[in-house]
């Protein structure tokens, strides 16, 4: 059986999909292997099954994903809306299963996508699950800004069968759900409790995200609250709230059982009653949840679990742990991209490690226990994939972990009361839900040191750290427990990947149409442009940067500057002011930022660390526009040299020739438009790269034909965001100027085109 999971996870972390021609070689490897490999033969065959069934499963999905060479076209598509819409105002954020597609002759795009995740910038219609819609689209395949430390938006959308992404250009016809069914239930669920809960919106956001999985609603305060105390997973709907439903279906049945067969113990088999009620009420509640991944992984494991008590011969509890995996892994073959699945699985492994040893203790000491195993098990893994581990977790779930519990098994009860019109009953909950909340607040405020925060941990230190816990947990002598605590040292001690003195290291993020490098030397960090925000109040700075710095521990930059005003340079710098400290801020535009800044002079230079910085633009003339009001910035070591010019037009260009000496790396301007990057300005500067700043598939069509075959005459390398990701400019030891570029770095099989 493991062999059969390892099977799915070559299959995932390869940067390329083999050709299914590969299967037609399986059946052979297989006779080799019956004939002369009789010891490894079932394991053999397990990890062939494994290995095709994922293999089979890459090319489905990759097979229906949306071509982009059919971008151009405006689609007509037919559809019924999926799931819970996304809608504030006239925008709405939509899940479409596709019924017909083609354009505007009639020919449907091949392959037809099964899923589009849609977004309607001026909508016209309250939009229901269940809704048949008829539209005019512009579609593209899902992509994703890829940086470090980024969300994998591609593999996400692959794994939930969205095939194309897009917006809606027309509505040509809109009929409202017919059918009830459970996606329009939730939904009318949501408007019910906000009718009635409109005046207390913390109480319906919990509500919410604890009945309907539906996290929404939950404000930024409320997720900094749980991070620090530990909590999060109270109100992801997850292994938790699964496990709460089958213990009380798992009683109830036991409840029927007694009072059905009372005196037939011996005659009729009993045990099967509490399994199937524990069952269909959990997967009631899934349901009810809107049957995401992270439910679907709960209840498949809570039923592998559950059915081995069926059996006459039941199997050891981690046969079936490992068999839940398999089935996980099966019906899902990229769950093991998903943090959940690593956090889940480990958590009920600690519980079974707990669970299988012979106790003859107190159940509150159980409990304590179990708190204290899971949080030794998921230490690793949370510094791992956060960067940080809240210390009061422990304590905090022992009481949170029941009280949560409680509100749900009174939420039902309480519900329909409601129904049937008294208002006591949800506020009850209200009450309970508030002091839920007080209570985090309250021990988050005892302490600014419940966070323990661990920036970029190593692999290595992380393996060593989970070795550890085990060997802690295991029941061996005190000097084996103590060894397994020696393991942890690693972890906090983490080897800081500083820059070396004289050296530069740059990252041109992929934030999409918009520009955000950031400059490092051995002690200074600079933060140049910031990227767009977004309608809906988002920025680039938030899903592209600072994941990043988070992961590096960067919290504070020496200088910020921002080459002007234009929303895809500056539309994060509130938001980058909120999340960091903050030196100078200096920009070509300082007037028109929000938040205070100076101007970047002409010809100021500065030294750090052995790497020199220069302002290279000239005096803006009284009408010159914003884009040549940009900051121009030369970094420059002593081997390598960076030139960045926001979107400084050709004239200013011309006016730099001649105080412009040779650099590696030219970030072109203005994202590669043919207003920048003259034939004489590459002459002059004659760089060896010129790496380009646009978003994919832009609307401006960025970057211009024009340019590329300026950059191409000119001899330079050419690197592009929109294609290759993030790009890491570098020097090596011996000052060798390297780069590196994140898609190629970090690629995987789905991001392969």
């Amino acid at each position: 059986m493991i062999t059969y999971i390892v099977g799915f996870f070559i299959i995932a972390w390869l940067p390329w999909l083999p050709s299914l021609l590969w299967l037609v070689g399986f059946p052979v490897v297989g006779l080799i292997i019956f004939r002369y490999c009789s010891d490894i033969r079932s394991h053999a065959f397990s990890l062939l099954l494994g290995m095709a069934i994922a293999l089979v499963y890459g090319h489905i999905q990759l097979h229906y994903r949306f071509d982009v060479a059919q971008v151009e076209s405006i689609w007509k598509v037919s559809g019924v809306v999926v799931q819970l819409p996304d809608q504030q105002g006239k925008q709405a954020r939509f899940t479409l299963q596709v019924a017909t597609i083609s354009d505007q002759r009639g020919i449907p795009p091949n392959p037809e996508p099964r899923y589009m995740r849609l977004s309607w910038y001026k909508a016209s219609h309250i939009l229901k699950p269940g809704d048949r819609l008829t539209l005019n689209v512009k579609l593209r395949p899902p992509h994703t800004l890829w940086n470090p430390a980024g969300f994998d938006y591609e593999r996400w959308a692959l794994a939930r069968n969205i095939d194309a992404v897009g917006y809606v250009k027309q509505m040509l016809d809109h009929q409202s759900a017919t059918d009830t069914g459970v996606d329009l239930l939730r939904y009318r669920f949501i408007l019910w409790l906000t009718e009635r809960l409109k005046d207390q919106p913390v109480v319906l956001s919990t509500l919410q995200a604890l009945l309907l999985g539906d996290k929404r609603a939950l404000e930024d305060w409320q997720w900094t609250l749980m991070r620090n105390t530990g909590t999060t997973h109270l109100m992801v709907v997850s292994g938790l709230h699964i496990g709460v439903c089958v213990a009380f279906g798992w009683w109830f049945g036991r409840l029927i059982a007694v009072i059905l067969f009372r005196g037939k113990e011996y005659n009729v088999p009993q045990h099967w009653l509490p399994v199937i009620t524990a069952l269909l009420l959990s997967g009631a509640y899934v349901g009810l949840a809107g049957f995401s991944i992270p439910t679907q992984r709960a209840w498949i494991m809570a039923a592998v679990l559950l059915g081995g008590q069926l059996r006459t011969q039941r199997p050891a509890v981690w046969t079936r742990w490992w068999l839940s995996m398999a089935v996980v892994l099966t019906l899902q073959p990229l769950a093991m991209h998903e943090i959940g699945f690593w956090l889940s699985f480990s958590a009920v492994g600690a519980l079974l490690f707990l669970v299988t040893q012979r106790h003859k203790n107190m159940a509150l000491f159980m409990l304590l226990k179990s708190q204290w195993w899971i949080l030794l098990i998921l230490s690793p893994l949370l510094l791992l994939f956060f960067g940080q581990l809240s210390l009061s977790a422990p304590i905090v779930n022992i009481l949170a972990i029941p009280f949560v519990s409680f509100v749900l098994v009174v939420s039902i009860p309480a519900l329909l009361i409601s129904v049937l019109g008294f208002s006591w009953g949800l506020d009850i909950l209200g009450v309970l839900i508030k002091a839920l909340w007080a209570g985090l607040s309250w021990v988050n405020a005892l302490s600014d040191q419940w966070v323990l925060a661990i920036p970029q941990p190593s692999v290595i230190a992380i393996t060593f750290a989970i070795l550890g816990a085990v060997m802690i947990l295991q029941p061996v002598n005190v000097r084996l427990k103590l060894v397994g605590l020696l393991c942890w040292f690693p972890v906090f001690l983490p080897i800081k990947d500083n820059v070396p003195p004289a050296q530069i290291r740059a990252l041109v993020f992929d934030v999409g149409q918009g520009l955000a490098v950031l400059i490092e030397t051995n002690r200074h960090t600079l933060l140049f442009d910031t990227g767009a925000g977004y309608p809906n109040g988002g920025t680039a700075f938030e899903r592209a940067i600072l994941p990043y710095l988070n992961q590096q521990g960067i919290s504070f930059l020496d200088k910020l500057v921002v080459s002007h005003d234009d929303n895809d340079h500056a539309g994060g710098v509130r938001k980058v002011a909120e999340q960091l400290s903050l030196g100078l801020v200096e920009s070509g535009m300082p007037e028109a930022l929000n938040i205070p800044a100076q101007n970047c002079p002409s010809d100021l230079s500065w030294k750090w660390d052995g790497v020199e910085f220069r302002y290279h633009h000239p005096e803006p003339a009284l009408k010159a526009t914003d884009n040549d009001r940009s900051c121009v910035l030369e970094v420059r070591s002593q081997h390598c040299s960076v030139l960045l010019t926001g979107d400084a037009s050709v004239a200013v260009e011309s006016q730099l020739l001649k105080s412009m000496d040779h650099v590696t790396w030219l970030v072109a301007g203005h994202h590669g438009s043919r207003t920048s990057t003259s034939e004489e300005f590459l002459q002059a500067i004659s760089p060896e790269a010129v790496l380009i700043s646009a978003g994919f598939l832009n609307r401006y069509r960025h970057p211009h034909a024009d340019v590329i075959e300026r950059i191409e005459r000119s001899g330079s390398r050419i690197l592009r965001t929109d294609q290759q990701g993030a790009i890491v400019l570098g020097e090596t030891r011996n000052g060798k100027c390297r780069i590196d570029t994140w898609r190629e770095k970090e690629k995987r099989y789905w991001s392969a085109s």
